[in-house]
């Protein structure tokens, strides 16, 4: 089955694929924003409050920092370091079956993969080392070598009626239309929430400094759904964070069914 970057279709994506692979017994085997944010288009609201959500968004790029993100598909957490190292697992369900992936980027071709997807010939216990070359898909590969593991640079683009509380918290509402990780792209919900999906609310939270801290935004109730939350939370930004190296003992290289399952 094809499957585009996780630029364009993100963590739902690397779901998708996974849940096929477990339907398939792992033999092996865009959410792309068509509409103008309306959020955005809508009333803009406190000018000064969107250009310090700008240079908090602006600031991460490039920056290293720690993430955790919490959406529909399971929790990814990573780490980013500014020279581009990178590392990053999920944790989800697919198919009712509960499975981990994790990848690192060192830098160059140093590239390992690990996950628990009761896979043929696939060890839960071992780090691949894979050679890039070969992978000629990147739907899996994608959840760890994106630049925006948490789609912040999108952010700002899909947010309107901005304003800054008493707190010092930024609110204002989101348009989930548009998909990615923090958005919503079955139809039929989208249906459900009418007009609300173009303005779920946000809050966003800054340091002393205006650097990110969280970001936390609701798709609304709608029918006997109970509303629910989209969550990032960023730490350490612009510290040293830690790329963890795997132990000799547990990396092998790559085999034909670690290369059957990531180009799948």
């Amino acid at each position: 089955m094809g499957v585009v970057s996780r630029s364009r279709r993100g963590v739902a994506a690397v779901v998708a694929v996974l849940a096929a692979l477990v339907l398939a017994g792992c033999g092996g085997a865009g959410r792309d924003g068509q509409a103008t944010s309306a959020a955005a288009s809508g009333d803009a609201g406190d000018k000064a409050a969107k250009d310090v959500l700008v240079a908090a968004v602006k600031a991460l790029a490039g920056s290293s920092y720690s993430y955790t993100m919490k959406i529909d598909e399971g929790t990814v957490t990573g780490v980013v370091d500014a020279s581009g190292k990178r590392q990053a697992r999920l944790d989800s369900v697919a198919s009712g079956v509960r499975f981990s992936l994790e990848g690192i980027v060192l830098g160059g071709e140093e590239r390992y993969f690990r996950t628990s997807i009761p896979a043929s010939g696939v060890s839960a216990k071992k780090w691949y080392r894979f050679d890039r070359t070969k992978v000629t898909k990147t739907g899996i590969v994608g959840l760890f070598e994106t630049t925006d593991p948490t789609s912040s640079q999108d952010f700002v683009g899909r947010v309107g009626n901005v304003r800054k509380e008493s707190d010092g918290r930024i609110t204002g509402a989101y348009d989930l239309t548009r998909g990615g990780d923090l958005g919503v792209a079955d139809r039929q919900v989208l249906a459900a929430l009418g007009e609300a999906a173009k303005k779920a609310p946000f809050v966003v939270v800054l340091d002393g400094q205006g650097r990110l801290v969280s970001v936390r935004i609701t798709v609304p109730a709608y029918g006997k759904v109970a509303a629910r939350e989209l969550a990032v939370d960023y730490v350490q930004q612009g510290k040293a964070v830690k790329v963890s190296v795997p132990k000799a003992g547990e990396i092998v290289p790559a085999t034909a069914a670690v290369y059957n399952l990531l180009n799948n």
